[in-house]
């Protein structure tokens, strides 16, 4: 008994030791040696205790093997599945990242300003007559298909009489597309009664156009009836009188490019007029209409009649600008033109009194200055409404600056 505790040793009651005591080692039995640590605390005692070691045993215990070596990470044991995961973002370098070409519209800046024309028109001189124009453009729709053309071997009289029933089935069949126009319109107009899409721009275009053709409808009934022969001469003098299905095309050419011509004209000759809207709506951002000292240059200008008084033309301005108003709101809806061909593009800003010039009617610059005055029209200062501010933006396309 006194053996097995001489193997080790018991725990000795806690004894003080003053402070400064110096580090002792204590052999015991079997050369097993004991370290007392000294634990100092100030201005106290410090206890300490005999902790006995026990002597290792030869054969490892079953435990033994269980337990990891002190500073050895244990090893995990848990099966992984590899499966095809995620692949995570690495940084990115200056010299990763590959080089970017400038793109075109950067490059390219863009024409955010009214079209400017340096030279006036030039006069419309033809020295053809008015049975010569007439006659061409009864060939040129013949060409086109729009009319049958005579026999080869026919007289003059057959051709004449051939030409003239031509003639006639073909207004004919502008005044049953009149009529096949209005079930197309009660169409659209009932959808949208009916809770179903609203009408697009095309579609109130379209509403626009054949509201239009049923004013013109009774007098060219009348020039028909009375004297059908005459509708040419029509055409070259009065064609806001013809409806838009009873036009030809060497007509319809003719009467776009005169409209365009009218509209330079004004331009040109009204300079002062446009320079004075300018300068009365510097400060404010927006003229009054009526303020004008020649609303007629204005309606010449945004391919208005100019006929009748002072009184007419302001209604016709305000009626028009109206239309463009809406038709603005209907533009950027639809992605600012984005879809236009480049003809509607150009019936677009001859409307809003923008001639588009040669150097720049391709489809880009034509949006880009549809674009501007979208932008535009679209700050209203305070006061103004949107007639007044476009009319504003009509004396600076006029003004040429």
């Amino acid at each position: 008994m006194l053996r097995s505790a001489g193997k080790n040793v018991a725990v000795n009651r806690s004894k003080f030791i003053p402070p400064k005591v110096p580090l002792q080692v204590i052999h015991g039995r079997h050369g097993n040696a004991l370290l007392l640590a000294r634990h100092r605390l100030a201005n106290q005692a410090t206890c300490f205790r005999l902790v006995s070691t026990a002597t290792t045993s030869a054969t490892p215990k079953q435990t033994d093997s269980k337990i990891p070596p002190p500073n050895v990470p244990t090893r995990n044991t848990k099966k992984i599945e590899l499966k095809p995961g995620p692949v995570k973002p690495t940084a990115l370098t200056l010299h990763s990242i590959p080089p970017q070409l400038p793109s075109r519209n950067a490059t390219k800046k863009p024409h955010y300003h009214p079209p400017c024309h340096k030279h006036p028109p030039k006069p419309v001189e033809t020295s053809l007559s008015a049975v010569a124009l007439a006659k061409q453009d009864i060939a040129s729709a013949s060409e086109h298909g729009v009319l049958e053309p005579p026999p080869k071997d026919a007289t003059s009289f057959k051709r004449f009489t051939h030409q003239a029933f031509q003639l006639l089935k073909f207004y004919f069949r502008g005044l049953k597309a009149i009529n096949m126009h209005r079930k197309q319109v009660s169409a659209i107009r009932s959808r949208a009664k009916s809770g179903g899409t609203l009408p697009s721009r095309a579609e109130l275009r379209f509403i626009n156009t054949y509201t239009q053709d049923v004013l013109k409808l009774l007098p060219f009934l009348v020039i028909v009836i009375i004297a059908e022969e005459l509708i040419p001469f029509v055409a070259l003098y009065a064609p806001r009188m013809l409806p838009s299905t009873c036009v030809l095309p060497g007509q319809r050419e003719r009467i776009a490019s005169k409209a365009r011509n009218s509209q330079l004209t004004a331009l040109f000759n009204h300079r002062g007029v446009f320079e004075a809207i300018c300068r009365a709506g510097k400060q404010s951002g927006f003229v009054s209409l009526n303020n004008l000292g020649n609303p007629g240059a204005v309606c010449s200008l945004l391919g208005l009649a100019s006929w009748g008084p002072s009184q007419l033309h302001a209604w016709r301005i305000r009626r028009h600008l109206n239309n463009i108003s809406a038709d603005d709101a209907m533009l950027r809806k639809e992605g600012h033109g984005r879809h236009l061909t480049i003809t509607e593009l150009k019936e677009t800003l001859l409307e809003r009194g923008m001639i588009p010039v040669p150097d720049r009617s391709l489809a880009e610059d034509l949006r880009a200055q549809l674009n501007w005055w979208l932008d535009t029209a679209e700050v209203l200062p305070e006061g103004s409404d949107p007639v007044s501010r476009r009319l504003l933006m009509v004396g600076l396309i006029g003004s040429q600056k």
